[in-house]
């Protein structure tokens, strides 16, 4: 099973609800700017963080999750200076032993890897910004051994199409 990733939706429910029930996964990942009710559905049932245009105090501002063999680091990036550098972010995710850092706010597709750490920005399904689509992502583990672990990443458009140019394997540190 897989974990799907979305970001920035600002508002749009309808679109969500198809893009949460188009894949069987065993968790939903929310980067922020979901700007809706948090109790409502689909939102109700996801991990979420909250983003720079998002008013609700009652969800944080950042999560861990164990997941599998990995740790991961969920943060809307906004307070980490993400559309500038991953720098802040990298530190943080180092301290905390993360993995993977999933994360939004620049509303750019975005998947790399840098010294056994992930970094995937799902992009926006609302309004994308330097990519002409709009896109989420689906995470996958399809590997490990005692050293190391081996993750798969795909990016599917709003309409569920693959994105051919985004995403791959990678391998991370335990």
């Amino acid at each position: 099973m897989s974990i799907l990733i979305l970001s920035d939706t600002h508002g749009l429910v309808y679109e969500v609800k198809q893009v949460a029930e188009r894949h069987a996964v065993e968790q939903i990942f929310h980067c922020g700017d979901f700007c809706t009710d948090r109790t409502r559905e689909p939102f109700a049932g996801m991990r979420l963080v909250r983003g720079n245009c998002d008013t609700d105090r009652g969800v944080p501002l950042e999560l861990i999750t164990p997941w599998r063999d990995l740790t991961i680091y969920q943060t809307h990036g906004h307070l980490y200076g993400v559309k500038s550098s991953l720098m802040r972010l990298q530190y943080r995710a180092e301290e905390i032993g993360a993995n993977v850092v999933l994360f939004g706010h620049s509303h750019f597709p975005l998947c790399t890897e840098e010294r056994g750490m992930l970094f995937l920005n799902p992009g926006s399904l609302q309004l994308p910004r330097g990519y002409d689509l709009p896109t989420y992502a689906i995470l996958d583990q399809v590997g490990q051994d005692e050293h190391q672990i081996e993750v798969e990443v795909r990016y599917y458009t709003h309409h569920g199409n693959p994105v051919n140019d985004r995403g791959g394997r990678f391998i991370l540190h335990r």
